[in-house]
């Protein structure tokens, strides 16, 4: 019996290409950013972490499987991993050009995504929120609805090719798109916003993030896992001869860079002290291993919190609090230079606890 996602030399093909098209945009997406080296180093973790929890899961479910991954499946972990979080990274130019001026124009991909009526209030109410903003900065609602963008643009981007996929691989692409959504920070975010604003409703909160829509597919299923692990991640070294070594910073770094990023700015219903920022980090670490949805993450997610914890506790030593509470609070100097400055010392702390941290 031919299985249902089984692939055609056609199908593969196509998929191919469209990896390839993805990964020249998100290199164009990405190279402006000084942010980049974080992302990049976050897609490289969530590739490889998927590939080893999709190999332990299909593991468990038959002892006699083999451990390498299917050459089709492994191209759909590239495309899941490079497309779900190019709705953070888009140029907002290129988003307001590929957004139709009359609202029922979007029906149609609205529609062939399949989004719940929530799920589309947000998208549209994320969009509107950052093409508003006077300056690029960052927007809750945008962020919260990031899962959703980058769904869209897959679809509305003719460039990418998307529609050239079979119809199994589009389907099983924006489903692992749509469901890797880390529900908990983005409800929190949500329900800080709607004490003050009617326009972010109950229904957004409950459908900002929809992990039953990978139910019985264990690619999906270790994608998200890997993607919210990385948040529980310091990150890694990389020891190079006769130099110091080089940080890949984890999901963990990337979250408190974007808590202070949030501070500088004095974003609304966004974390805006340093210890705001290492509350918004701690609940994320309590909150991830909640949503896990194999039993491969579940099993190791108690020594990646453990580790996690580790590093927060360091963040808040009185004497580190204080190096960076002088320059979140100074504000006598442009913010970007105090971005820099954070990023720098929040790199310092996190190569040394690496260091130090048993492998």
């Amino acid at each position: 019996m031919i299985e249902p996602w089984a692939a055609t030399a056609e199908h593969e093909a196509e998929l191919e290409a469209f990896v390839a098209r993805l990964r020249e945009r998100v290199q164009a997406y990405l190279s402006p950013r000084q942010d980049s080296p974080e992302q990049l180093d976050h897609l490289r973790h969530v590739a490889n972490r998927t590939r080893w929890l999709y190999a332990a899961e299909l593991g468990r479910a038959d002892a006699r499987a083999s451990l390498s991954i299917p050459r089709h499946d492994d191209h759909l972990i590239d495309a899941c991993v490079l497309g779900h979080d190019i709705g953070k990274w888009v140029p907002r130019d290129l988003l307001r050009r590929l957004v139709p001026d009359q609202p029922e124009a979007i029906l149609p991909i609205l529609r062939e995504l399949r989004l719940l009526p929530n799920q589309a209030e947000l998208l549209l109410l994320g969009i509107r929120r950052r093409l508003a903003l006077a300056q690029d900065t960052y927007s809750p609602e945008y962020d919260a609805a990031h899962h959703l963008v980058s769904a869209f643009l897959l679809a509305a981007e003719p460039g990418l090719g998307f529609h050239r996929l079979s119809l199994a691989d589009q389907e099983r692409l924006i489903n692992a798109i749509i469901g890797h959504q880390f529900g908990s920070y983005f409800k929190e975010r949500l329900f800080e916003i709607s004490l003050h604003d009617a326009t972010v409703t109950t229904g957004m909160l409950v459908d900002v993030s929809r992990p039953d829509q990978l139910a019985g597919d264990q690619l999906a299923c270790a994608f998200h896992d890997a993607d919210i692990a990385d948040l529980l991640f310091v990150g890694s070294l990389e020891r190079r001869p006769n130099r110091e070594e080089h940080l890949h910073a984890g999901g963990l770094v990337k979250i408190l860079l974007i808590n202070f990023m949030t501070t500088v700015y004095r974003v609304p219903d966004a974390p805006n002290s340093y210890a705001a920022c290492l509350r918004s980090c701690q609940l994320t670490i309590n909150n991830v291993c909640q949503e896990f949805l194999t039993a491969t993450a579940v099993e190791h997610g108690v020594k990646w919190r453990r580790q996690a914890n580790a590093f927060l506790a360091q963040l808040r030593e009185p004497e580190t609090a204080e190096r960076f509470r002088s320059i979140l609070d100074d504000a006598t100097r442009p913010p970007q230079e105090r971005l820099d400055s954070l990023r720098l010392l929040a790199h310092l702390y996190a190569r040394e606890f690496l260091r130090q941290a048993p492998d």
